[in-house]
């Protein structure tokens, strides 16, 4: 075992967004030293394997996609981000770290993850079941499978734990994931009711619940996935990953970003000690001015 002993794991398909994403994600890793303790493990679509950074801190894996057409996750390309990163190419880089970060794409890390190595799960946030009659359906779902729910909800699908568990734990993903997708055949429901669309987390929800002794009995909850809007100040607070979500009008916002909003602001009035502006000032950065202030090996 080396001295890099996390293994971040995360999938990236053919399309501008994801790679754009994905180039947050390779950035913050650098800026925050977590090049110095973790690798990333980038499973990603064969007709992108070029755009992934060739470097010796970035394991790339080309895996083809599941949701292609023709297929039964035709419609559904989310399901990539968990399918793809299941199987023999990573069982096979269990025993070179001890813990394994299941992530998706948008996020930015901080130096709070350097050193953070846990010895139980920890879970990020989900947005996904706040009303009343998805807890319901939920519940109702697990009791219908033969599944055990505690009654812990929302606990999104980023997961930090030791590498055995977390690959063990998307294999059980993807399973209730197809399940999911049957629970959806005839009616894909409709934000933010009961909806097929979130199902990948919902699957996550599910299999938490039921290995609640592994996952959750004394687990860490809603550590991950911190929002990119909220004022936090992440030197001086314990927020280690945090997620570009999905909302327009507050700063920081992915879509405000993709759509121009952001052209005429200041960056001169950024204070990178504060959630917020510290993703808006690592998407605009150049990679090569993140290196040379992170003093990163070329």
């Amino acid at each position: 075992m080396g001295d890099k002993t996390l293994g971040i794991l995360t999938y990236i398909d053919a399309t501008a967004n994801m790679l754009e994403d994905f180039s947050w994600l390779y950035k913050s890793w650098i800026y925050s030293g977590n090049w110095r303790t973790s690798d990333l493990i980038v499973c990603c679509n064969p007709a992108v394997i070029d755009q992934i950074p060739d470097d010796s801190g970035i394991v790339r894996l080309p895996i083809a996609p599941l949701s292609v057409p023709g297929s039964r996750w035709r419609d559904y390309p989310f399901i990539n981000s968990i399918a793809c990163l299941s199987g023999p190419h990573t069982d096979a880089l269990a025993d070179r770290y001890t813990h394994f970060l299941r992530t998706d794409a948008d996020v930015f890390l901080t130096s709070n993850l350097v050193n953070f190595r846990p010895n139980v799960a920890v879970h990020g946030r989900g947005r996904y079941a706040e009303r009343a009659d998805v807890r319901v359906k939920m519940a109702a779902f697990a009791e219908r499978n033969g599944l055990q729910h505690h009654g812990v909800f929302n606990c999104g699908h980023s997961l930090l734990s030791n590498s055995q568990a977390v690959l063990f734990f998307l294999k059980e993903q993807l399973k209730l994931c197809e399940l999911l997708l049957e629970e959806f055949r005839d009616d894909p429901g409709q934000w933010p009711g009961w909806c097929r669309n979130v199902l990948t987390m919902y699957a996550a929800e599910l299999v938490a619940n039921h290995y609640w002794v592994d996952f959750l009995r004394l687990g860490f909850h809603n550590v991950l996935d911190y929002e990119t809007v909220l004022w936090s100040d992440i030197i001086q607070s314990h927020v280690v990953h945090i997620h570009a979500v999905h909302v327009i009008g507050e700063h920081w916002s992915k879509i405000d970003h993709r759509n121009g909003v952001y052209a005429d602001y200041d960056v001169s009035d950024l204070d990178i000690t504060k959630v917020h502006d510290y993703c808006h000032w690592i998407a605009i950065t150049p990679v090569d001015e993140i290196k040379a202030l992170a003093g990163y090996p070329e």
